[in-house]
């Protein structure tokens, strides 16, 4: 089961190479999405990848930060739940005006999590 936190590993880091070296492309695809699609879409994603993590957290080389990250995601579609599409899409609509440094800046912080999850999977 700990292959699976080194797949969401390369996943995490695949979407962090592509915001480094094509933000644009990422920031189309986002801005791109249909709004409602793109509220419950995300909340799926954070869901299942806090669940995921949490269950198979013990079975990992680091089980405690692999627990972190889990709750973490947890947390954060709750946060997008609680948030509402509307501020959903304020707060992307501000990111997807921002320069492109600046996302190149948060893939480096999606490059170090995935690598970490990669390590701890494997």
């Amino acid at each position: 089961m700990a292959v699976i936190v080194s797949i969401l590993g390369v996943l995490i880091v695949t979407i962090g190479l592509l915001a480094m070296v094509q933000p644009q492309r990422l920031l189309n695809f986002t801005a791109n999405f249909p709004g409602p699609a793109r509220f419950r879409f995300a909340i799926a994603v954070w869901l299942v990848l806090g669940i995921v993590l949490l269950i198979v957290a013990p079975e990992c080389r680091l089980p405690q930060v692999v627990r972190v990250i889990g709750i973490i995601g947890f947390l954060a579609a709750v946060i997008i739940l609680l948030v509402e599409q509307s501020r959903l899409d304020a707060l992307i609509a501000y990111w997807i005006k921002r320069p492109p440094w600046i996302l190149r800046i948060s893939a480096v912080f999606a490059i170090a999590s995935g690598t970490l999850l990669l390590y701890a999977g494997a």
